[in-house]
């Protein structure tokens, strides 16, 4: 095996993941800068709190693909030329992307927590992809009906896809098993790791709920989010069409009597 081929995957994979979709597409759609409202985290979370429920699927698809389409590059060339190698190529591959979309060398290192990206390296996996969109539609139902917090689905699906990995190549005894698990599980403790902020708030009862459905059904309307004294929470003012027609008609009733 030609192990001098993995740093060469790192440095590319790591390079890929750096880029930031949150950040072009909320400056591309709106001029503003994604870590300048919200939450400040330049990920899918803040871009449905504070865009809306299309870009945030766009930019979910997008870091997945940056994400996964390396890891899946990376495992059809190394398993062509190293039958065997393949699984580990991939997850060195993706586990290089996820840092690079939470410590990007592009923006100074501050980038985002890594849920999306990891959802596309399970969904890329030639061996599990459909376990890893069979979890992603439980969750989406789940957050869309019971659970309204996004950092509480995001366990659920990491974790979830982490042991059904971890059995599934455990059983099969792949090549390489240890370090392939050491990988996964990394990604896992890292993710805890940079949701600190989401547990404390957790359990102190303070952290932010989502309305998933009000998303999706919501009608074209203004928002202005401003920033709450903990950089962590974020106030969502919604002003509808109605209210702003309400508040002309209004000042035009006023100016007549005056």
């Amino acid at each position: 095996m030609a192990w001098w081929i993995y740093p060469i995957i790192v440095v590319v994979s790591y390079l890929v993941g750096s880029v930031s979709f949150a950040r072009i597409f909320s400056w591309a759609f709106a001029k503003k800068d994604i870590t300048k409202v919200g939450s400040h985290n330049p990920g899918t979370m803040n871009m449905l709190r504070t865009r809306g429920f299309g870009e945030a699927i766009l930019t979910l698809v997008m870091d997945a693909i940056k994400c996964g389409l390396p890891a899946l590059i990376s495992y059809f060339v190394i398993e062509h030329f190293f039958e065997g190698y393949g699984d580990l190529a991939y997850f060195v591959a993706g586990i290089s992307a996820i840092v690079g979309h939470c410590f990007p060398v592009y923006y100074k290192f501050k980038g985002g927590k890594g849920v999306a990206c990891t959802f596309g390296l399970f969904t890329f996996n030639p061996n599990f992809y459909w376990m890893s969109l069979i979890a992603f539609v439980v969750c989406f139902l789940l957050m869309l009906f019971v659970i309204k917090y996004g950092s509480v689905i995001s366990f659920i699906y990491i974790l979830s896809m982490a042991i059904t990995s971890t059995t599934l190549f455990s059983v099969w005894r792949v090549l390489n098993l240890v370090p392939i698990l050491v990988i996964i599980w990394c990604i896992v403790v890292l993710t805890f790791s940079l949701h600190h902020k989401n547990i404390a708030r957790l359990f102190t009862g303070r952290e932010n709920k989502v309305d998933l459905m009000s998303k999706i059904c919501k009608k074209k309307s203004s928002v202005v989010v401003e920033e709450g004294e903990d950089k962590g929470e974020e106030v969502v003012v919604e002003e509808s069409a109605n209210d702003k027609t309400t508040e002309n008609m209004n000042k035009n009733n006023d100016s007549k009597h005056e």
